[in-house]
């Protein structure tokens, strides 16, 4: 597994740690983008009538394209930021702390998942709609995206 170097640097945070705060930031970002689009598109009524779902599609389908467009913009950012202040960006060493620091947050965002796939069940339950239920899951899934770099972050700090 190929992971950005995690000898720190000048201001004490490796690649490792960057990275990981880089990704929790574009998720952030990105949902707060989806998010305020979505309000807008409810606020019209949009998403009232069997052309709803269609745009909530769409929607969707628009999100994992920005997100994976940001991902990939912000991997050839850290590439060129290493290139340019001659710092080495990867490091193929694995060890057990960081396999374990892995595991451990992605229980973290499991649980996370588990939980909006919950929310999402009983939002239709409750007949708040696919629209809500939807956002609901998408939600958690961000909150879990954030929760696994943070978590990994700060264990990483910890020393754990």
């Amino acid at each position: 597994m190929t992971q950005f170097n995690d000898e720190p640097d000048f201001d004490g945070t490796s690649w490792l740690e960057r990275a990981w705060l880089a990704q929790a930031l574009r998720s952030i970002t990105v949902y707060g983008w989806f998010l305020s689009r979505q309000q807008g598109h409810m606020a019209s009524g949009a998403f009232d009538g069997p052309e709803g779902l269609t745009l909530l599609g769409w929607e969707m389908l628009l999100l994992i394209m920005v997100t994976i467009g940001a991902g990939l913009a912000l991997q050839i950012f850290f590439v060129v930021l290493s290139v340019s202040t001659g710092q080495e960006t990867t490091d193929s060493i694995d060890d057990e702390r960081d396999q374990r620091i892995e595991a451990r947050a992605t229980v973290h965002g499991f649980a996370l998942t588990g939980a909006g796939f919950l929310a999402a069940v009983l939002a239709l339950w409750q007949g708040w709609g696919a629209v809500w239920a939807f956002n609901l899951l998408v939600g958690f899934m961000v909150a879990s995206d954030v929760t696994v770099n943070l978590a990994k972050f700060f264990r990483y700090r910890l020393g754990e």
